[in-house]
């Protein structure tokens, strides 16, 4: 389980008829994470460093039932 943050936007437009066309945009940031490997009396072999983040884009059409015309 990772906790984070995400921001974003979008825009929806009515188009007639009860239709709705809709555009979304999220970006998430859930943070670094950083693993050690370490070998028997070696010491540290590898540190790796990695950063979670995702762009998300959501592209909809939507119908609204007994829309009040």
């Amino acid at each position: 389980m990772r906790a984070g943050w995400t921001a974003g936007g979008g825009v929806e437009g009515a188009f007639g008829g009860g239709w709705s066309a809709k555009l979304e945009y999220l970006y998430m940031d859930l943070g670094r994470t950083e693993q050690t490997f370490s070998g028997f009396g070696v010491g540290t072999i590898a540190t790796q460093t990695r950063s979670t983040t995702d762009n998300i884009v959501r592209v909809g059409l939507n119908y609204k039932w007994g829309a009040g015309y």
